[in-house]
């Protein structure tokens, strides 16, 4: 395997194009590669941001690759982005997709090009502690930016094989070294909706993907009073207000679905802070799980901020108690928990513990 050769994965945006300037600046053998998701038409994998990757790479005179991975993608994110809407909860495919596509089927490539490591352009730090003999993922400098969240499921296998160059920058420096090495992309904006879906019709993503229309059912109140008919529970998510089409004189949010009986329940903005969860299929950074209960910074979305909790994990089960009421703790989402800077591990959110009474908003 070549030391220095680095294999970066190009979206064609100004992230990954500086990673692999500032590579290329090091001296590593930098090779980089796009993946294409589909046959077109993703913001993921489009002509256009192809075309920008392709003029990075000739910019910095490093060989560029395509690679298709659309089979992969659709089996493991496209897939579990369906179904996990069709049983109510709401995913996270970003955090699915660097486990198991970018940090899994491109480290093949990787390998197979006798390339030593992937690099992308994910604003987090990754740290060799000597003491302790493993990887320690940290958050990027620019808290802001900060994408550790997102690469929480990664194993020491995959973190001893992964860069990220940005992690230690803020954005305008970002920006700035990109137009300092002429990169094409140094203005390019940035995309906020989901990849696989650019028109942002995730309903009807999901309608056509599942091929299956969805089923009208009861919205009901948090004390079991119709209020009207939803249409379909793939529509909605925990914290929704808008599109609710009911009327009843004060602002309702979705503050459950429950799959099993098709039914929407609505109720006021505190009846959606709660303080306890239970998560499922934890992922240990150390790959060890914590032998006692710890004190966390818990995330439980990826704009959330980081909130104090105590976390006791049990085997494939960890119980999760928030300091103070959180927001719309939503199933299907990923749990990050954080040990000041560093991540501790990830869980799934399954089932959010209710107390009784609402808990009172902080």
């Amino acid at each position: 395997m070549s030391k220095n050769r680095i294999l970066v994965a190009m979206s064609g945006g100004v992230d990954s194009s500086v990673a692999a300037a500032l590579l290329k600046e090091k001296g590593c053998d930098v090779v980089g590669m796009t993946i294409r998701f589909s046959d077109g038409g993703n913001r993921c994998c489009s002509d256009e941001d192809l075309q920008d990757a392709r003029r990075v790479a000739q910019k910095l005179q490093i060989p560029h690759y395509v690679i298709p991975l659309k089979d992969g993608f659709k089996k493991h994110v496209i897939d579990y982005f369906v179904s996990e809407y069709m049983r109510g909860r709401t995913p996270n495919p970003c955090a699915v997709c660097n486990p198991a596509i970018k940090f899994g089927d491109l480290l093949k490539k990787a390998t197979e090009l006798d390339a030593e490591a992937i690099a992308t352009g994910h604003y987090a730090i990754n740290a060799y502690d000597r003491s302790k003999d493993r990887f320690i993922l940290r958050r990027a400098r620019e808290k802001a930016k900060d994408q550790s969240y997102f690469l929480a499921r990664l194993s020491q296998a995959q973190l001893s094989r992964a860069l990220f160059p940005v992690g230690d920058f803020t954005k305008p420096q970002i920006r700035a070294l990109a137009e300092r090495s002429g990169l094409p992309v140094a203005g390019k904006t940035e995309s906020q909706e989901v990849c696989f879906i650019p028109d942002g019709d995730v309903a009807g993503f999901i309608e056509r993907a599942s091929g299956r229309p969805f089923r009208k059912g009861p919205i009901l109140s948090v004390q079991g009073h119709r209020l009207g008919e939803h249409r379909g529970i793939a529509r909605y998510t925990v914290g929704q207000r808008k599109g609710l089409g009911i009327a009843v004189g004060k602002p309702v949010y979705v503050t459950k679905i429950d799959a099993r009986a098709n039914t929407v329940i609505v109720g006021e903005e505190r009846d959606l802070y709660h303080r306890r969860f239970i998560a499922t299929d934890p992922v240990w950074i150390s790959g060890q799980e914590p032998d006692r209960p710890r004190r966390v910074s818990a995330r439980i979305r990826y704009k959330h901020r980081p909130a104090r909790a105590e976390l006791n994990a049990a085997g494939r089960r960890v119980e999760v108690c928030f300091d103070k009421p959180q927001r719309a703790i939503t199933p299907g989402q990923l749990a990050v928990f954080y040990e000041g800077d560093a991540v501790l591990g990830s869980a799934w959110i399954e089932t959010v513990i209710f107390e009784g009474t609402p808990g009172e908003m902080p």
